[in-house]
């Protein structure tokens, strides 16, 4: 369970002391996690048990963001200590909520990390989206089950870019892509919880009772999400690093006869395996939002996907071939997408990395039928499981302090080296795409307070 703190030692890892890192296939024996399978930001889904400890943790509550949902109203950071600070504005504000559409069927995998429903479901460069309902737990083998509701946040320049077409759902900020809550010290991660100020009670409750009897009833006037850092028995890991092969690939003259690996690297030398890479990234595309991400950047983190940006900063632009970027996705999401909706067909494109749980199989992710007897043909999923898809990763980014930035680095020779990703837009193909000679992408993790 949670449990909310101020601070937690990793004292599991000063036992059991250091484990070094390596890349390589060879790489130090890993350490297990003790316990039970915990709770997380996962909402009605098992955890996959090598992730258990990541998912199992104590949050300590960093800040909060407070919008103020009218027209010329303040967008405040509030330090743990009471101090307040002006973040932005709101250029329009929001009447309503939406339903989510089935290209973001990822949106029914999650609730907030202290429990409650309603939270940032998608934390991204160009758009904060807040689930608010309906109150019901996701369940994978009925996933028509309900439609979720969403609120969203946009930076500046979508105010004039959605001139007479504005959204009824969208809070239109003054605030630019890329920067403070869509990218800065303060942008959120997946699972922090959203409220709003109640004036009948004097205090702030979960967003979702106040849609409870009206799911289309109007946003209130004052809403705020809260940002915590989770720890685990073993600390707050300090990078992800993902393996960039499965059985059988061949990368860099290597040929790799299992699976490559995810693994969460801890400041205490703990490193610990958590899941496999099921589909190797081969090439880059026109990932939305990327225009407003820094090469190195996380562009967007959601319950069913992990987008790094490939290319410049350059603001909104309606040219996608400015866009560019790779992404990371759980397997039952990419076959229910691709297999039973007919959308976007991940298994096999270039572009995407395909990560499951540890001992799944390439063949389990090419096979067509999503259920198998009816149970999910790859169990446990990944869907909303940190430190991928929720708690853990944050857009925050700072090109004059790079120490300070959730960012990405990659290998091309099984981590003797690391560089920057090239500048990559559009869409690139293997085998000329550098990406295809990644052998290991490193995601380095912070967690700033802000402002």
């Amino acid at each position: 369970m949670f449990k909310i703190t101020t601070v937690r030692a990793a004292a599991v890892a000063g036992v059991l002391g250091s484990v070094l890192l390596s890349s390589a296939a060879s790489a130090s024996p890993l350490i297990d996690p003790p316990g039970d399978r915990g709770v997380n930001n996962v909402l009605g889904t098992a955890i996959p048990p090598q992730a258990a400890a990541e998912n199992d943790v104590s949050i300590a509550r960093q800040y909060s963001i407070e919008i103020e949902n009218v027209a010329g109203g303040a967008i405040t950071h509030v330090a743990e200590n009471g101090v307040r600070t002006r973040m932005g504005g709101v250029e329009r504000a929001a009447t309503t909520t939406v339903a989510a559409n089935d290209g973001f069927w990822a949106s029914k995998y999650s609730r907030a990390v202290d429990g409650s429903l309603s939270h940032v479901l998608a934390t991204s460069v160009y758009v904060l989206r807040l689930r608010v309902g309906p109150d019901q737990a996701y369940d994978p083998l009925n996933q028509r089950a309900f439609t979720a509701r969403l609120v969203n946040l946009r930076p500046d320049q979508f105010l004039e870019a959605d001139q007479g077409n504005w959204q009824a759902d969208t809070i239109y900020t003054g605030i630019p892509g890329g920067i403070k809550i869509f990218g800065g010290a303060t942008a959120p991660p997946v699972g922090s919880p959203v409220s709003w100020w109640d004036t009948s009670s004097s205090q702030w409750r979960p967003l979702a009772e106040h849609f409870t009897a009206n799911p289309n009833g109007a946003v209130p006037a004052k809403i705020r999400y809260t940002v915590y850092k989770p720890v685990s028995a073993y600390g707050t890991p300090g990078y992800l690093e993902l393996e960039n092969w499965s059985a059988g690939d061949t990368v860099a003259g290597r040929t790799n006869p299992a699976n490559g690996r995810v693994l969460a690297a801890y400041p205490s030398g703990v490193v610990r395996h958590v899941a496999d890479v099921l589909q190797r990234v081969r090439g880059s595309g026109r990932f939305g939002g990327t225009e407003f991400a820094a090469i190195g950047q996380i562009d967007t983190n959601h319950p069913g996907a992990l987008t790094l940006s490939t290319s410049p900063r350059v603001g909104y632009t309606t040219d996608f071939d400015q866009r560019g970027g790779v992404q990371i996705v759980p397997p039952n999401h990419a076959k229910y997408l691709g297999y039973v909706l007919g959308q976007e067909p991940f298994v096999g494109r270039a572009q995407w990395m395909v990560v499951g749980p540890v001992g799944a199989t390439s063949g389990q992710l090419a096979d067509e039928r999503y259920l198998i007897d009816g149970q999910l043909s790859v169990d446990p999923g990944w869907e909303a499981v940190a430190p991928l898809f929720g708690m853990y990763v944050r857009t925050s980014y700072n090109k004059d302090w790079l120490a300070g930035s959730t960012r990405f680095v990659v290998s091309y020779d099984y981590g003797a080296t690391w560089q920057q990703s090239p500048s990559l837009t559009g869409t690139t193909e293997p085998p000329n795409s550098p990406v295809n000679n990644w052998t290991n992408i490193r995601i380095y993790l912070q967690y700033p307070t802000g402002p």
